[in-house]
């Protein structure tokens, strides 16, 4: 019996010992990587045209898809705010409810969610591909600083990008609540601007806008880690690219929580 139970502990602590060792060794390289970044920050000058090109790809190429997903974020909120709560209150509180729900939480987290897939996986599939085509220890070997020309335009744009494109998404939310009140659960749009109107405080807006911050460094932060550190070929940078989107994920919802915890 007691050989038995010993056999099964072992392994699983030496699992766990294992995954342990592994998640601190990545934190470490993470954390050195970042520190190398923000030491060197003032190299970023000599590649600004880099940041400009990256705020492009981040925000141009992504707007689109910002703006579908609150939009009919928008409108489901409104629909089963009424839904739930349209016997029970007036007409005029599905317009708080929208407007708080908004621009405090949905907006800016289905926009990373959506975001990390979008332009983490580019990110870590861009770098990756240059670390297996040894395109960055040529660039390495022609003296160029590989992170500040590689990976700080990406994160500065993503830190840029992100809060601009949370506006978007909050503005078009908004109109989204009004068209589904309006058209499907037949609030008068009177009645859901004075619900808004009553209910609406800057700081909620502000709010949103400071996890947009921390949400745009966080996704393009890792996904730069992964691509820049990627191994094993093209199989390597696609399970590094999948990598990304799961630990994206996670990071962002772990910090939305973290957040709401301290500054609400």
């Amino acid at each position: 019996m007691t050989t038995q139970s010993t056999g099964y502990a072992f392994p699983f602590f030496s699992t766990i010992g294992r995954r342990g060792e592994a998640f601190f060794t990545h934190l470490g390289k993470y954390c050195s990587l970042m520190w190398w970044m923000v030491k060197n920050l003032s190299n970023a000058r000599e590649y600004s045209g880099n940041i400009a090109q990256q705020m492009v790809l981040i925000g141009n190429n992504s707007m689109l898809i910002v703006v579908f997903v609150a939009t009919f974020v928008g409108m489901v909120t409104s629909v089963q705010s009424a839904y739930q709560l349209y016997a029970w209150i007036p007409r005029t509180v599905v317009g708080s409810l929208v407007i708080k729900s908004v621009l405090l939480e949905l907006t800016p987290l289905l926009t990373a969610l959506v975001l990390a897939g979008k332009v983490g996986a580019t990110i870590t599939a861009e770098l990756g591909s240059m670390r297996v085509s040894e395109q960055v220890d040529a660039l390495e070997a022609l003296a160029f600083d590989s992170i500040s020309f590689l990976i700080t335009p990406r994160i500065l744009a993503g830190i840029i990008m992100f809060p601009i494109l949370v506006v978007f998404g909050d503005v078009m939310a908004v109109l989204g609540g009004l068209f589904g009140a309006v058209t499907i659960s037949h609030i008068s749009a009177a009645a859901f601007i004075s619900g808004m109107k009553s209910s609406f405080e800057v700081w909620d807006g502000v709010f949103g806008i400071i996890k947009a911050t921390f949400f745009g460094f966080t996704i393009t932060s890792i996904a730069c880690y992964q691509g820049y550190f990627v191994e094993g070929g093209s199989e390597g940078v696609g399970k590094a690219t999948m990598g990304t989107v799961v630990l994206t994920c996670l990071a962002v919802v772990v910090m939305d929580f973290v957040l709401a915890s301290i500054l609400l």
